[in-house]
């Protein structure tokens, strides 16, 4: 199991059992197979990076709140499926950024969580967030999809 998918644990799990009457608003769709998100790359001049399949393969997308804070308690938050992520990455592209390739990931609070896909196999998605996509001048947040899953359990409190 990958750190990743670790981290995706936990926080389902402290979510489960920390805050049961919240976590039963929660509705993950199942994870995608190997095959299932290759089918979504065929064709296109980029990849998915290791974290990103991992981050499918565990859950494709859910309505909900994924995070919670600390308190337990949630805001407005949509983890996007891997089908509407690169739509949505391929709208902004035609819009805002042509030639670069996106995935939208995550939408807390009216921010948008996104990674620029490489067109070479890489481990690691680098995390870029803001309200509005601003391309042109946005560097990540965090170097990794990890390092952002890191960062939001580290404010969850266990007993």
């Amino acid at each position: 199991m990958s750190r990743l998918t670790e981290l995706l644990n936990q926080i389902e799990h402290w979510a489960s059992e920390y805050n049961p009457e919240e976590y039963h608003k929660i509705d993950m769709a199942s994870g995608l197979t190997i095959e299932q998100i290759q089918a979504y790359l065929v064709g296109k001049p980029y990849q998915l990076p290791t974290e990103i399949v991992d981050l499918y393969q565990w859950h494709n997308g859910g309505n909900g709140s994924l995070f919670p804070y600390p308190d337990g308690l949630y805001n407005e938050q949509e983890f996007l499926s891997l089908g509407i992520g690169l739509g949505t990455g391929e709208d902004w592209e035609q819009e805002y950024c042509p030639g670069k390739h996106l995935l939208c990931l995550f939408a807390l609070e009216g921010n948008y969580y996104w990674t620029v896909l490489p067109e070479t196999p890489q481990e690691f998605a680098p995390i870029y967030s803001s309200d509005e996509p601003d391309f042109a001048t946005a560097t990540p947040g965090y170097p990794s999809l990890t390092a952002f899953l890191e960062k939001e359990i580290s404010q969850l409190k266990f007993a």
